[in-house]
């Protein structure tokens, strides 16, 4: 497999755009057998319909979604089109998108994996997804493609915007439309071998203590230690007045207890029984730290991340999803931790990173299976 990368600003003149991105993948010298599309870019993209003549000027399948900020080895920004084109003799993909997730979610997304399997003819090695942010938990949309995919390892991404409040400009793109709320897929079969890496924060940064998750349900943590969540959080001093000090920037750090690798959960409210509304599954019987994130950290695990997945060996390109809370902790700079990527990434090995309203990544057991996870706070990597 190569990976094949292009990017544009151009906003208003659509055979310039188209231009720019055919020239530099010059797919008559470079695409091998078969060929599909991975985008991200800015809401400007999508407001002018600028994504479409791209799309339609290329000869195979693209799905997208908007982001925060983008990079490539060449460009970083906010108001940029990034495409990533994976080529095999040896790989083959099917691209698809499924109908309004608004309703049975399962079951499109199910008709979606079933028609996509359907195109490649059989078991796909891996997948990656592109999620809306639109009423529907990343989490849940996570749990029906692992059924459809029977387990098979999903990497991706929710959409997210400018927008970081209300998520009005957040779309997924597939081909020459845009939809609020459709997830679009692809699937690879063929001489594919992923390696994925998740780092949230570093050990250092971990509290000590371990509290154990005694009732939950799904993404709603009610108790820890036997009591409420509340009255768990005012025990190690986090409330202010009614809600969590600093919310937005402390992950809980879950262990599933499975040998898997432990992952960041945000909390995004409390409920007025006390519990808390959760960014993923919270594991009844699954241990619970409190984490810190601040610039240095955040900087350290994009090296720590970026480093380890330059060192798998045999590697043709990287794909990247840091959250875009750690954007929001280092606004003051806010292109800090993509220049730490890009630094150590270089010329040589193609990449492509957009910031992630929650990010899909496979975490390895002590037996070295994979389990697919949703994570908040983290910075997911695969090396392809």
């Amino acid at each position: 497999m190569k990976l094949l990368n292009a990017w544009t600003m151009e906003l208003d003149e659509p055979a310039v755009a188209v231009s720019e991105i055919l020239e530099q993948l010059d797919l008559a010298n470079n695409a091998l057998k078969y060929s599909v599309g991975l985008a991200t870019c800015g809401y400007d993209f999508v407001e002018t319909g600028m994504f479409k003549p791209i799309c339609d000027a290329l000869p195979f399948d693209v799905i997208g979604c908007t982001t925060l900020t983008n990079a490539n080895n060449e460009r970083s920004g906010t108001m940029l089109f990034c495409l990533t084109v994976l080529t095999a003799d040896d790989c083959q993909f099917a691209a698809t998108v499924t109908n309004s997730l608004v309703g049975d979610s399962d079951g499109e997304i199910d008709k979606a994996v079933q028609k996509a399997i359907s195109a490649i003819g059989q078991k796909a090695n891996m997948a990656i997804a592109l999620m809306p942010m639109y009423g529907i938990g990343g989490e849940i949309m996570l749990n029906a493609l692992d059924t459809s995919l029977d387990g098979t390892p999903v990497f991706g991404t929710v959409a997210c915007g400018y927008d970081t409040a209300a998520y009005d400009d957040t779309y997924i793109i597939y081909n020459g439309e845009c939809f609020r709320d459709c997830l679009s897929l692809i699937l690879i079969s063929g001489n594919v071998n992923p390696k994925f890496v998740v780092l949230s924060t570093s050990e250092q940064n971990l509290s000590r203590q371990q509290a154990v998750i005694t009732s939950s349900e799904k993404c709603l943590l009610k108790e820890v230690n036997g009591m409420s969540a509340l009255k768990f959080f005012e025990s190690i001093g986090l409330m202010i007045g009614k809600g969590i000090e600093g919310m937005c920037s402390i992950p809980f750090v879950v262990d599933y207890g499975d040998g898997t690798q432990p992952i960041a959960r945000a909390i995004y409210g409390l409920s007025d029984d006390g519990s808390a509304v959760c960014g993923g599954i919270m594991p009844e019987g699954g241990s619970l730290c409190i984490g810190k994130m601040d610039i240095k950290d955040i900087l350290d695990t994009a090296e720590g991340a970026t480093k380890k997945l330059l060192g798998f060996d045999d590697i043709n390109g990287l794909i990247m999803f840091p959250c875009l809370g750690r954007n929001m902790i280092i606004a003051m700079d806010p292109m800090a931790e993509i220049n730490v990527v890009r630094n150590l990434v270089g010329k040589q090995t193609p990449m492509h990173l957009a910031y992630s309203a929650g990010e899909c990544c496979p975490v390895y057991g002590n037996d070295g299976l994979v389990a697919n996870r949703f994570h908040n706070f983290t910075f997911i990597g695969c090396a392809l």
